[in-house]
């Protein structure tokens, strides 16, 4: 079998498998100069037969790293540690059908009153008060701009420990989106930190 056409099944293999082959070597310039202007490390490595890409990329703000990755067949995802204060659990994901069908049969889910969020994304939590206060404005408009798909916060309160991991989408190629982005996952830790959900001292 030629290279190209190895090549060729290895990637309609994955786009079988993975909803999608993207070939995140044409973002690495982008993600270098990104990780230059934000202070910091990107790094570049291959699975052990060397035929997929995966980019990581850890950027420092204030207490903590917001971790960043995408490969050539999974979605750009963003994740950040914290030390927890609240024993706090977030899950928003988009809201199809079925929801929609559940909810009329009187499935309770938050909503914060933007049209146009609420009819997107199920918000799941036992905390409304500090979850319709995380979800502001602008980090709602950023949410819908992008068509961020899933966001997901839990924690472990014996360990005072607890995590967030946003999965955001498979076409982020420009270099203000991906500005956008990182401000929109830096406004969310504003929003913990403020609410005291997270430890301000990391």
């Amino acid at each position: 079998m030629s290279d190209n056409n190895q090549d060729g099944l290895i990637k309609s293999t994955f786009v079988t498998q993975t909803h999608g082959y993207i070939d995140v070597s044409l973002k690495q310039d982008m993600w270098q100069k990104v990780a230059n202007d934000f202070k910091g490390i990107f790094k570049v490595s291959h699975n052990s037969g060397n035929e997929l890409e995966m980019f990581s990329l850890a950027i420092p703000y204030k207490h903590w790293v917001i971790k960043l990755s995408e490969s050539d067949t999974k979605p750009l995802k963003f994740e950040i540690d914290f030390t927890c204060l609240l024993d706090y659990e977030l899950l928003l994901g988009p809201e199809d059908s079925i929801d929609r069908l559940l909810k009329k049969f009187g499935k309770k889910e938050i909503e914060i009153g933007n049209t146009a969020f609420d009819n997107q994304y199920l918000i799941e939590s036992k905390d409304h008060q500090n979850t319709t206060q995380l979800f502001t404005a602008e980090i709602v408009d950023l949410l819908l701009k992008y068509s961020v798909y899933s966001i997901a916060y839990s924690t472990n309160l014996k360990k005072r420990t607890s995590n967030l991991i946003s999965v955001v989408n498979r076409v982020t190629a420009d270099r203000n989106s991906m500005d956008d982005l990182i401000h929109l996952y830096m406004k969310i830790i504003d929003r913990l930190e403020a609410l005291k959900i997270v430890d301000s001292k990391g």
